[in-house]
C-alpha cells in the first residue's frame, strides 16, 4: 500500500463541478483499497484550514493565481508569486506526510509548482489532465519581433518556473483521446500519457423503474454550469421551435449556475417564448439521481469541445435517454441511435427534431435508455476507473523507485 499526496484545485465541500467531486470519490476508494492519502488542496471557500474528512488529512493552504468566477490569468508574474507559496506548501506537506508519490489531480488556477516542486524533491509524480489549461503554460515560442524577443528572453530567464520548462511530465494520464490531441496541438509534452476515461459510481445512480416512459408533459432536464459555451440558449430555442412548429409543450429544468448576465438571457428567454422552464440553480449532487430518475430526455448542448461528460454517464446510468452534441471527449462513448442521439452543436432546428423524434418513438427511448445504462456498466463504473488509476500510479511507483 502507498502513501500518495493527491494535489488537487479544488476539493469538496467546496467545488464548482463533476470533476472535483470525482476527486473526492476517487480518494475515498483509493483509502478504502488500503492506500494512505493526504489531499493538498486551494483555500477557495473556507481559507487556510488542515482538517480530518472521511478519514483522510486535507490541508486547504494553496493559493490560486485567480479566484474562481474572475476571468482566468495568464500573467507569468501572477503565476510565479502563486507558485513560490504552493511549491512551500507541498515541501511542508511532504516533510510532514513523507508520500511515497504525489498524484496531481488538477492544476487549474494552482499553477505548475506543486508538480515542479514533487519532482525537485525527488518525489515520484503522476498527473492526471482534466482539461487543456496547460497550453497556456508552453513557453513563448521565438519570433524575431521586439516583443516577441522579450517575451522568448523572459519565459526562459525570469519567469521559466511559470511555464512548462524542465518539467518531466514523464508519467500523465488523460481523460479522453479528444483531450490529448488538443494537448498535443498545443504543445504540451503528452505524447507517453495514458488515456484513462473516468468512471461514475453507478450504485448511486439506480436504474428508473419504467426506461424510456414518457410523463405528460415531457420533462427535459439539463445539468451543468451556466455558461455562454454550454448552449442552453440553445435547448430554448429548439423548445420554442417544438412549441411554435409543433404545438409540443414541454417541461424543461434546468439544474445548474453560472454568471449573472447569462442566467438572465436564459431566463428572459423563456419568458418571451413563453416557457415551462424551471430554473433550480446549484443542485447538491446527492440530489441528482432523483433527478435524473424524474426525468425523461437528459440535454447536452455544449459547444465547447468537452474533454469529457460525466453528466451523460449519470443520466444513462439513471435509464434517461441522452440527447446531445459529440465534439468532445464525450463523443468517444456516444454513439448515434445506439445509446444516444446526436445533434449538430448550436443547431436548434436538428435538437428540436431530435427531441420530437425521440417524444414519438416509444421503441426508441426505450432502447436508447436500457442501451445507455448497459454501456455504463460494462465501461464506465467507478471500480474500473479506480483498478486502471492505482495500476497507473502503480507504475508510476515502480518507475520512479526502481
Amino acid at each position: 500500500m502507498a502513501r500518495i499526496l493527491t494535489v488537487s484545485n479544488l476539493y469538496p465541500p467546496h467545488y464548482l463541478g463533476g470533476y472535483e467531486l470525482l476527486c473526492r470519490q476517487v480518494m475515498q476508494e483509493l483509502a478504502g483499497r488500503g492506500h494512505k492519502i493526504m489531499v493538498l488542496t486551494s483555500m477557495h471557500g473556507s481559507g487556510a484550514t488542515v482538517e480530518s474528512l472521511d478519514g483522510m488529512d486535507v490541508r486547504r493552504v494553496l493559493s490560486l493565481d485567480t479566484p474562481f468566477g474572475e476571468p482566468p490569468s495568464v500573467s507569468r508574474l501572477r503565476r510565479l508569486r502563486a507558485g513560490w507559496r504552493n511549491a512551500r506548501a507541498l515541501r511542508a506537506a511532504a516533510m510532514v506526510f513523507s508520500p511515497d508519490l504525489v498524484f496531481v489531480w488538477s492544476q487549474l488556477r494552482l499553477t505548475i509548482s506543486c508538480t515542479r516542486a514533487a519532482e525537485t524533491l525527488g518525489l515520484p509524480t503522476a498527473c492526471t489532465m482534466n482539461d487543456p489549461h496547460l497550453g497556456s503554460f508552453v513557453p513563448t515560442p521565438f519570433r524575431p519581433t521586439p516583443k516577441g524577443v522579450i517575451r522568448w528572453i523572459t519565459d526562459n530567464t525570469i519567469f521559466r518556473g511559470a511555464t512548462l520548462s524542465g518539467l518531466r511530465l514523464d508519467r500523465v494520464t488523460c481523460i479522453s483521446q479528444t483531450l490529448k490531441d488538443d494537448l498535443l496541438a498545443l504543445n504540451v509534452p503528452v505524447e507517453a500519457s495514458q488515456v484513462i476515461y473516468q468512471g461514475i459510481p453507478i450504485e448511486q445512480f439506480p436504474l428508473k423503474e419504467h426506461p424510456g416512459m414518457l410523463g405528460t408533459p415531457p420533462r427535459l432536464l439539463y445539468a451543468g454550469q451556466l455558461h455562454a459555451y454550454k448552449g442552453v440558449h440553445t435547448l430554448l430555442e429548439a423548445a420554442g421551435m417544438l412549441k411554435r412548429d409543433h404545438g409540443v409543450q414541454v417541461q424543461l429544468s434546468i439544474a445548474g449556475d453560472g454568471p449573472a448576465e447569462y442566467r438572465e438571457r436564459l431566463q428572459k428567454q423563456a419568458a418571451d417564448g413563453e416557457l415551462d422552464v424551471s430554473f433550480l440553480g446549484r443542485v447538491p449532487h446527492g440530489e441528482l439521481p432523483a433527478l435524473y430518475r424524474d426525468n425523461d430526455i437528459f440535454l447536452f448542448t455544449s459547444t465547447w469541445r468537452e474533454p469529457f461528460g460525466l453528466t451523460h454517464l449519470e443520466a444513462m446510468a439513471s435509464g434517461t435517454p441522452v440527447i446531445s452534441t459529440c465534439d468532445g471527449g464525450h463523443g468517444e462513448f456516444l454513439r448515434h441511435e445506439e445509446n444516444a442521439l446526436v445533434f449538430e452543436k448550436g443547431n436548434a432546428r436538428d435538437l428540436a427534431g431530435k427531441i420530437l423524434a425521440l417524444i414519438q418513438n416509444d421503441a426508441l427511448r426505450g432502447r436508447l435508455a436500457l442501451a445507455g445504462r448497459r454501456e455504463v456498466e460494462e465501461h464506465f463504473t467507478m471500480k474500473r476507473y479506480v483498478d486502471d488509476l492505482e495500476r497507473f500510479l502503480r507504475g508510476t511507483l515502480k518507475e520512479g523507485n526502481p
